[in-house]
């Protein structure tokens, strides 16, 4: 082939492998969270681990995202965005295949290894995308989102007749390292492909530090906006088949109860993101989405039974949060050192706050016996979303 056309072919191909290695990586981002969530009730029974175990576990991902988020930025300037991320997938693959093991250490360290690996993934995901994407962030956030969407709604409804299926939860949970080792195969592929010698793109040549962008408005809001939106999500999502399941429901409608919530957001997303594009439809996205997220934890709060795949739908809406601040994330700053700490930033803090709300919601429910005060604590962080929305999209260009 001439030199020519190999490299533009070279560059299509390269192109197409980091999209597929994005998707695949972003479809990965909730599978283990998600499965875990669907299985609680059934986890507990089965190993038998304390009320405090059981507050614990929804906690974990948020935890590990806001301890080793922190040192995402370091690590990459250090290895490279891709090849940190490559060491990401990795953990992650070898934390849920941890869980196999019928035991609650393991639960627990297979937990938090394969969350810290989707917390190095959370952080870099922006940053790569303005990278490799520099045309496309909005159309790339969309996707990754969606597909994310997809793998959270896809372990919600199966995991349940999936550990059915393998004959116990422990398996059950470990199933999802295959689609995990599926993804490092594909990003280790990707990497080899690359021109060789070339620099790694998507890592920063300088350090920005995330508590520099702390002491500005921006810094301050987007963080605040993703710590509720993320305590909001990890709480509902950890916890909402245990109340449906505690008001009557089976755990496997339960599950469906929660993947409708998390499929919402597979058409949505990407209208969301397509009327924030100016300034007054970003304004009107955030308000919308946070809304529904208080408007369908008042359902659940005050009659949960009596529509519960109505308030699904009102939650799934303002799970669309996420895209929304992520869209922020990876259009601000001047080049991608600047985005990395605003992401590094956000989503240390953000996942440290949002590590309250699955423990809260785990305690309170322990300590009444109940779920109405669980909700009505959700409810309050709901209505600090909106206003911090509000304040966040308010005079931006």
């Amino acid at each position: 082939m001439p030199a020519t056309l190999a490299a533009p072919t070279r560059a299509r191909t390269g192109l197409l492998t980091s999209l597929a290695a994005v998707l695949l990586i972003a479809l990965n981002l909730r599978l283990g969270i998600s499965s875990a969530a669907a299985l609680l009730d059934a986890l507990r029974a089965d190993l038998g681990f304390s009320p405090l175990v059981a507050a614990l576990l929804p906690t974990l991902p948020s935890l590990c995202f806001a301890a080793a988020g922190a040192g995402t930025g370091t690590l990459a300037r250090r290895l490279g965005a891709e090849r940190t991320v490559l060491a990401a997938v990795v953990a992650l693959t070898a934390g849920l295949a941890v869980r196999a093991v019928p035991a609650t250490w393991a639960l627990l360290a297979g937990t938090v290894l394969g969350m810290s690996g989707l917390a190095l993934c959370n952080v870099l995901l922006p940053t790569l995308v303005r990278t490799h994407f520099p045309e496309r962030v909005g159309l790339l956030t969309g996707l990754y989102t969606t597909t994310l969407a997809l793998g959270a709604t896809l372990a919600s409804a199966v995991a349940v007749p999936v550990a059915g299926a393998v004959g116990s939860p422990s398996l059950g949970l470990a199933v999802w390292a295959l689609p995990a080792l599926a993804a490092t195969v594909v990003w280790a592929a990707w990497a080899g492909i690359r021109t060789p010698g070339a620099a790694p793109a998507a890592a920063p040549t300088e350090r920005i530090s995330p508590w520099a962008m702390a002491r500005t408005r921006l810094g301050a809001l987007v963080t605040a906006y993703f710590g509720l939106q993320a305590l909001n999500a990890y709480a509902i999502t950890g916890w909402l088949p245990s109340l449906l399941s505690g008001h009557g429901m089976s755990e496997g409608a339960a599950g469906v109860v929660l993947a409708v919530a998390q499929a919402v957001g597979i058409p949505v997303s990407f209208a969301v993101l397509a009327l924030a594009k100016g300034p007054a439809g970003l304004r009107g996205a955030f308000a919308a989405v946070s809304a529904a997220m208080l408007v369908g934890f008042a359902g659940l709060l005050v009659a949960p039974m009596a529509l519960p795949l109505v308030w699904a739908v009102l939650v799934g809406l303002g799970l669309c949060s996420f895209p929304l601040v992520l869209a922020v994330i990876a259009r601000s700053g001047s080049g991608p050192a600047q985005t990395t700490a605003l992401s590094t930033l956000s989503q240390s803090l953000g996942y440290l706050l949002a590590a309250l709300g699955p423990l809260a919601v785990g305690l309170l429910h322990s300590a009444t016996g109940g779920w109405t005060a669980p909700m009505a604590l959700l409810l309050g962080t709901a209505a600090a979303q909106l206003a911090v929305g509000i304040a966040l999209t308010r005079g931006r260009p």
